[in-house]
């Protein structure tokens, strides 16, 4: 210390004899040792370097307070050659701070600070000490110690006796520890009982170590408070209360207020063992009575509290039928069944039986589910959605098991079908259309009734998105559904997807097609020439400039939802053809495509025909083209007014039995000249089915419902594609099969039957005659 005060002093003559002096003012750096602990003296010196000393006033700081001379053991002293002095006296954890040295003179202010740190031993704060608490109790030891650095508080549990072979535990799953170093212990049970030791060390010194006992009292107590105990008469019945607590232990036995001596029973004996927690008592009634049906208490005491047991002695039976079932909530694969607690028998019932099957005819497959007595619901899994089930509960206890419950129905909710159509086919039926069809998925995985499916198409290289048509759900075999207003040779991929009222199922696997790039015939114009009851005849023509490089025609028909049957080959020369085998009274549905060298051009519409016997000329010209009734108007009109007129004349000169026949052979084709709102549902003699959805792919513009155009629609072939916005891949999604018809004269549910057909036609003369 005394070399440093004559370097200062050396270090200011020098600065006076060589005249060294600056116009700003400069503190030399000062530090505190490193290594100081508490109880040494420290100094450092605040020297300014220019100014030549002179007119210095010299202030001291710790944090930023000023520090007096002479107080907390703190000494300050200025020096006439320009540097002032800082003295702590046995430094302390307290002292630990930032000091700084601010010199002012004329030329300005100016500072510098160093850190203080000592190095201090660790002491208490506050010590764990020796604790007693209840089983079941939280404990808390604290264990705080100050130091610097701050010291690093570690607790460690001791197993037996403390020593060399103690066994350590660190940390337990109830143990919380804080960061000031307290430890509680949460739920206290028996094997926390012990010594737990608390160490605080930073370094520096001897740690502090403490070890601490905790004391952990059982009060007597039970840990179940109410049992139940049956027995049939005559045989033994044995009733256990297993007593814990710190000994001394005792137990006392009593029946009705009435304490059953251990010495003095009569049928009955008292048995008492001693166990690692306590006691277990039993009381054993060798032959029971029913008057020995009651409830038993056994009484436990040691000095730390008391508790009480009760035992019912009951005589067994088969529980009563649960009541109550009800189905609380069904979802699609799962439903929770609830129901009340029945009457036990006087015995606890153990168990549950929900039992459950498919409630439809024939051969029915049990399903089992046990449920434990302490719950009245059960959940039924892995169910059928879109599925009735019939659901029973049955109790059981120790005697056997009681009736089944009253039963209680319950219908699974639907869900979207998790398996695509199965046999998909595609097939490219001209320039613009293309025929998809394919078989509706396993019937187990419908999830519920299937209420159609989704045609998917899109251009490949040009779309990702598919757009989608619909097709309504049929029972039939197999599924078709015609692509039309596509693109010339173009690309496309296809895919299908069912779906039912809860959602759409997984699509198929995307298959590949190109519509043909040729000029294809156009789309035949077919008629119905004449029907009998076995045979239908068509006629069709041609009217594109194609006409002549025709090499044949094919004739597709089928009865309505059933499969299509392709008909002989008609050569070119010839339009006209004769399908023969039908049945009578039937309604049937037919289309032609023609084709050339380039392949099968579009199809025709689909006309929908009820064989029978009608005249063949007036079966041709109630056909029509397109099946449009507005436009058929302009044939019907002329036509009826004409055979009106026939009839008057005939009716003056013919006898009344050939009136009566003609003029119901004239009412009975007028009747059946009846319109349907949608294709393929026959209503008269011939309907037409219409595969374009759009108002203005079928009639030019500036027609409307009420005003319709009086020539037919395009073929598909001729009908360009629609373009929004100039993207081909933006083309229309939700083309149907449809006709747009009268409203009111729309027909459901026509299966094809000859009964069916007749009262349709029955029906329909009724109403011509009004």
């Amino acid at each position: 210390m005394e070399s440093q005060i004559l370097k200062m002093i050396v270090f200011h003559l020098i600065i006076k004899i060589t005249g060294v002096n600056t116009d700003k003012l400069r503190i030399q750096p000062f530090d505190f040792p490193n290594d100081l602990t508490m109880g040494r003296n420290v100094r450092v010196f605040c020297s300014v370097e220019g100014g030549g000393g002179k007119d210095l006033h010299f202030q001291w700081f710790k944090n930023g307070t000023p520090l007096k001379n002479g107080e907390n053991n703190v000494l300050i002293s200025v020096h006439p050659d320009g540097f002032s002095a800082l003295e702590l006296k046995s430094v302390q954890a307290s002292d630990i701070g930032n000091y700084s040295c601010d010199v002012k003179s004329k030329e300005g202010t100016v500072g510098f600070s160093a850190a203080l740190v000592v190095k201090a031993n660790p002491t208490w704060i506050q010590e764990p000490t020796d604790t007693t608490v209840l089983v079941g109790d939280t404990v808390m030891f604290h264990c705080q110690a100050n130091g610097y650095p701050l010291p690093d508080v570690q607790w460690t549990r001791f197993y037996g006796h403390i020593g060399e072979d103690s066994v350590v535990y660190r940390q337990k799953p109830t143990w919380i520890f804080f960061q000031n170093g307290s430890l509680m212990l949460d739920h206290i049970s028996l094997r926390d009982d012990g010594h737990f030791k608390c160490t605080a060390k930073n370094g520096i010194g001897q740690p502090l170590v403490k070890v601490v006992k905790l004391n952990v009292i059982v009060p007597a107590r039970f840990e179940e408070k109410f049992g139940v105990v049956t027995a049939q008469k005559g045989e033994s019945a044995r009733l256990q209360c297993d007593a814990q607590g710190d000994q001394p232990l005792s137990v006392t036995w009593s029946n009705s207020s009435n304490t059953l001596s251990k010495t003095s029973g009569s049928g009955y004996e008292i048995f008492e063992t001693l166990t690692p927690k306590g006691i277990n008592s039993e009381l054993i009634i060798r032959e029971t009575l029913p008057q020995d049906g009651a409830i038993y208490s056994c009484l436990a005491e040691n000095e730390h509290g008391r508790d009480e047991r009760k035992v019912k002695l009951l005589i067994q039976e088969v529980p009563s039928p649960p009541p109550g079932v009800s189905v609380r909530e069904v979802w699609t694969r799962s439903s929770s069944i609830t129901w009340l607690v029945p009457y036990s028998g006087n015995s606890p019932i153990s168990n549950y039986i929900v039992q459950y099957w498919r409630d439809h005819k024939g051969t029915r497959r049990l399903n089992e589910k046990t449920v434990p007595s302490s719950q009245t619901f059960a959940m039924i899994k892995n169910l059928r959605p879109g599925t009735s089930y019939i659901v029973t509960i049955t109790a059981e206890n120790s005697v056997g098991k009681s009736l089944p419950s009253d039963p209680a129905m319950l219908t699974t909710g639907e869900e979207e079908p998790d398996a695509p159509p199965m046999d998909i086919s595609v097939h490219a039926k001209g320039t613009n259309t293309i025929t998809v069809t394919w078989k509706a998925p396993p019937r187990e995985n419908w999830n519920g009734q299937l209420e159609g499916y989704y045609v998917g198409y899109r251009v490949i290289d040009l779309s990702e998105t598919y757009s989608y048509e619909t097709e309504q759900f049929s029972p039939s075999l197999e599924h078709d559904h015609f692509l039309t207003n596509l693109m010339k040779g173009t690309k496309y991929g296809i895919i299908v997807k069912a779906f039912n009222a809860a959602g759409t199922g997984p699509p198929t696997q995307e298959i590949l097609v190109s519509t043909l790039d040729g000029d294809l015939p156009a789309s035949p114009k077919l008629y119905v020439q004449s029907t009998t009851r076995s045979t239908v005849t068509l006629k069709w023509n041609v009217d594109s400039p194609s006409h002549a490089s025709v090499t044949g025609y094919t004739v597709q028909y089928r009865r309505e939802s059933g499969r299509w049957h392709q008909a002989t080959a008609v050569p070119s020369e010839n339009d006209y053809y004769t399908v023969t085998g039908l049945q009578d009274e039937t309604a049937y549905e037919f289309y032609v495509t023609a084709a050339n060298k380039y392949g099968a051009g579009d199809p025709s519409e689909i006309i929908t025909v009820i064989t029978g016997d009608i005249d063949s000329g007036f079966a041709s010209s109630l056909s029509g083209q397109r099946g449009h009734g507005y436009m058929d108007l302009a044939i019907i009109v002329p036509v009826a007014a004409a055979v009106a007129a026939v009839g008057v004349v005939v009716a003056v000169s013919c006898v009344w039995q050939r009136k009566i026949r003609l003029r119901h052979r004239l009412e009975r084709a007028m009747s059946e000249r009846t319109y349907t709102p949608y294709a393929g549902i026959p209503v008269g003699q011939v309907t037409v089915g219409q595969r374009f959805p759009d108002m203005d792919k079928t009639w030019p513009p500036g027609h409307s419902d009420n005003n319709p155009p009086l020539s037919n629609p395009d073929p598909y072939s001729a009908v360009p594609p629609r373009v929004q916005n100039g993207d081909l891949r933006k083309a229309s999604s939700t083309q149907e099969m449809r006709t747009y018809f009268a409203q009111d004269a729309r027909i459901q549910g026509l299966s094809g039957s000859k009964q069916d057909v007749r009262q349709i036609r029955n029906s329909q003369y009724s109403n011509s005659l009004k």
